[in-house]
This record gives structure tokens, C-alpha cells and sequence, in this order.
């Protein structure tokens, strides 16, 4: 048998393959191997019922929801995004918040572009 031959007849389980056969992932590549993985976890979340089947199971297992998923959740968000969009609005109020007050007329767009700041 060659190394790429299943080592089964049955379609369930999985390809056997020798390590030699496995592709080389360069470091560039490698970078992107958690995300990868996660796009294909959560992929299968959504193949299995994603958030209406895990609101069964967590109502279900209240106790195993609180004591081992979500603290875990928790735990690993500990990254956070501070971008942000600066409306010209929010702009306005800061100023007038401050002491040096800028008085103006301004006048209402009807289609509005909001931009990053």
C-alpha cells in the first residue's frame, strides 16, 4: 500500500498519510493557521445548529454554560479594539465641553458621509 492510500475501506474514518506526503507550510502561512482554524470551528458551529443549539445545550447545562465556557470566553478577550469612528457630531460636543467654546452656524446634510478621524 502507498502512503496516500487509505488504510481503510470505510469512508469514515480518516486518510492515513505519511508525513513526507503532508505539504510544507512556509512561516508566512503558518501565521495564519489560527485563524484558519477558527473560521473552520466556527464553520462547523453554524453546521451543527450554531447559536440556537448551543441555547439549548446552555439551558439545558446552566452549571457547565457559567462554570466552563464562559470563563474561558472571557479569559481569552482580553485584546481590545479601540478604533473607533469619530462623528462630526461627537466632534461638536467635545469641543463644547471644553473652555474655549467655538460658536457657529452649521447646516444639516441630507446625505450624511461619516469619515474615520
Amino acid at each position: 500500500m502507498r502512503h496516500n492510500e487509505a488504510m481503510s475501506e470505510d469512508p469514515r474514518l480518516p486518510t492515513v498519510r505519511a508525513i513526507s506526503d503532508l505539504p510544507a507550510i512556509s512561516a508566512e502561512q503558518y501565521q495564519h493557521v489560527g485563524r484558519y482554524a477558527g473560521a473552520a470551528v466556527m464553520h462547523v458551529f453554524e453546521q451543527i445548529g450554531g447559536a440556537a443549539r448551543m441555547t439549548a445545550w446552555a439551558d439545558q447545562n446552566p452549571t457547565d454554560f457559567y462554570t466552563k465556557l464562559f470563563p474561558k470566553m472571557i479569559s481569552r478577550s482580553q485584546q481590545v479594539d479601540v478604533s473607533a469612528t469619530l462623528t462630526i457630531d461627537d466632534a461638536i460636543d467635545r469641543l463644547e465641553r471644553q473652555n474655549n467654546l467655538i460658536t457657529t452656524e452649521f447646516t444639516e446634510v441630507e446625505d450624511a458621509t461619516f469619515y474615520d478621524l
